[in-house]
């Protein structure tokens, strides 16, 4: 992940609180049917998983397959960020000291939720 996503996430955890949409950014709105920014940089990039919108693309300058997840406003739901956040700090107030199978199963019991 990028270190400046790193460093808002790390931000938020410390806040304990979301902070909704930041209007003065320059790429808003990145997404479309977006509510909160707190995840901008998705902490669970790629995922791998299209039941949020993502899906598997060939990167235009080099012929490989990325992960295109601009269709995805999982993390970008105030709901979801919500529980995304209380679940970071019930994992350890650095995110740098998360594991990425921590993260990724914090994120299917988000989705485990919705769907009950």
């Amino acid at each position: 992940m990028h270190e400046k996503g790193r460093i808002l996430i790390n931000k938020a955890i410390k806040n304990g609180e979301v902070i909704g949409l930041d209007k003065s950014c320059e790429y808003l709105p990145c997404h479309e049917k977006l509510e909160d920014c707190t995840f901008c940089y998705c902490l669970f990039y790629p995922c791998n998983d299209p039941q949020t919108g993502g899906y598997e693309k060939l990167h235009s300058r080099t012929g490989k397959p990325i992960w295109a997840c601009s269709s995805c406003i999982f993390a970008h739901k105030t709901k979801n960020a919500k529980k995304i956040l209380k679940g970071l700090i019930k994992l350890n107030l650095d995110f740098n000291l998360i594991s990425r199978e921590d993260l990724l199963k914090l994120r299917l019991e988000i989705l485990d939720e919705e769907s009950d």
